[in-house]
C-alpha cells in the first residue's frame, strides 16, 4: 500500500521560480505531452515550456483563430493544436480518439484549462458548468487516454486545483445547486476540490502501474481566467486597488504567468516526487495540510486530500459520465 505523506519536501526552490529553473538540465525529448488549456495563460507558458525542454505537445482547443496566434508565439519545439471543449463530452472523446490514433503512448498530461467564478450555467446532462467543465470534462478526457499514459514510461498526470478549494469541499448532495442558491466562489471551490480528489483517486488506482498523478495551486495570477470578475469584485477580494493595480499584498504573494506554471512543471517533472503521488501541490514543492491556524493562502484542506472522499467522487464520475 503506497503512504502518501502530504507535507512539504523542502525542494529548496523559490516560490518565484521561472521554468528555466525546473527544467534546468531536463530533455523531454521523445516524451509526448498533452496541454489542456495550453494556449493561454499559464497554459501556455506550460505549452511554451515542455516545448522547448524538446517534448512534443498536443494542446486541446476550443477556438482555433485565437490558439493559431497564441501559439504562434512557440518558436522553439513541436506543438500540435487539436480541437475539443470540455463542455461537450462528445468532444473530448473525439480527441481522445484522435490522440489513441496517433500516439501509443503519453508521458504528461496537464489538465490545466478551467472556469472560475462564473454565472450559473449548466452544460451536458444537466451539470453545474464549473464542476462539469473543470472536473468531468478532464476525467472523460483523463480515463480515455489510459491506454497511453498506461503504455509509457513513469507517466505523470497533473490537475491544476487551487487554494480556491479552501472555500469547501464537493457537496454530493447538491452538486448542480438544485437545492441551494447558486453562488460562484463555492461552485469553483468545488470544482478545484474534485480536481485535488480525481488526482488522488487517479494515483489511489493506477499507481501499482506505474502511473502517478498529482493536483496543484499554481499561485495567484492575473490571467483570463479572471474574465468574469469586475474591478470592483477584484477590489473587494485584495487583488487590485481603486486606480486597477495589484494591490501590496497580491504584489507580493502573485506571481507572473511564466512563473504561474512552475508548479504544474515541477509537480510534472522533479525527481524529488518519484515513488509518490496523490499528493497536493505549490510553490514547487509539496504543501503541507492546513487547520484553523493556517494562512489563509496556503497549505491544503483535509477534504480536498481525503481517500474515503476520492473514491465517492470517483463513483459519481462514472456514473455522470457513463
Amino acid at each position: 500500500m503506497t503512504r502518501r505523506v502530504q507535507a512539504k519536501l523542502g525542494s529548496g526552490l523559490d516560490p518565484k521560480s521561472e521554468p528555466s529553473d525546473i527544467l534546468a538540465g531536463k530533455d523531454l525529448s521523445g516524451k509526448v505531452a498533452v496541454v489542456t488549456g495550453g494556449y493561454s495563460g499559464i497554459g501556455l507558458e506550460t505549452t511554451r515550456a515542455l516545448a522547448r525542454a524538446g517534448a512534443k505537445v498536443y494542446v486541446p482547443v476550443r477556438n482555433f483563430d485565437k490558439a493559431a496566434e497564441t501559439l504562434g508565439t512557440i518558436e522553439i519545439g513541436e506543438v500540435i493544436p487539436l480541437p475539443m471543449d470540455l463542455g461537450d463530452f462528445a468532444s473530448v472523446r473525439r480527441f481522445v480518439d484522435e490522440m489513441l490514433e496517433s500516439e501509443e503512448q503519453i508521458d504528461l498530461l496537464i489538465n490545466n484549462a478551467g472556469i472560475m467564478a462564473c454565472p450559473q450555467a449548466k452544460i451536458e446532462g444537466g451539470w453545474e458548468s464549473q464542476f462539469g467543465i473543470n472536473h468531468l470534462g478532464h476525467f472523460i478526457l483523463t480515463k480515455g487516454l489510459l491506454p497511453a499514459l498506461l503504455a509509457a514510461d513513469a507517466p505523470r498526470v497533473v490537475c491544476l486545483s487551487s487554494i480556491g478549494h479552501r472555500r469547501g469541499g464537493v457537496n454530493f448532495d447538491d452538486i448542480n445547486f438544485e437545492q441551494t442558491p447558486y453562488e460562484k466562489w463555492t461552485a469553483y471551490a468545488q470544482a478545484k476540490t474534485a480536481n485535488a480528489l480525481f488526482a488522488l483517486g487517479l494515483d489511489m488506482k493506477y499507481a501499482d502501474k506505474g502511473l502517478r498523478a498529482f493536483s496543484v495551486h499554481p499561485g495567484g495570477i492575473m490571467t483570463p481566467l479572471q474574465r468574469h470578475l469586475d474591478n470592483q469584485e477584484m477590489v473587494a477580494l485584495g487583488w487590485i486597488d481603486e486606480n486597477g493595480n495589484l494591490s501590496e499584498l497580491a504584489a507580493s504573494l502573485f506571481k507572473s504567468t511564466t512563473q504561474g506554471c512552475t508548479t504544474t512543471l515541477w509537480a510534472a517533472t522533479s525527481e524529488m516526487l518519484q515513488g509518490k503521488g496523490g499528493l497536493y501541490c505549490e510553490d514547487c514543492d509539496v504543501a503541507d495540510l492546513a487547520d484553523e491556524a493556517s494562512p489563509r493562502y496556503f497549505g491544503v484542506a483535509q477534504w480536498a486530500v481525503d481517500p474515503e472522499l476520492a473514491n465517492q467522487l470517483w463513483e459519481l464520475s462514472e456514473s455522470a459520465t457513463a
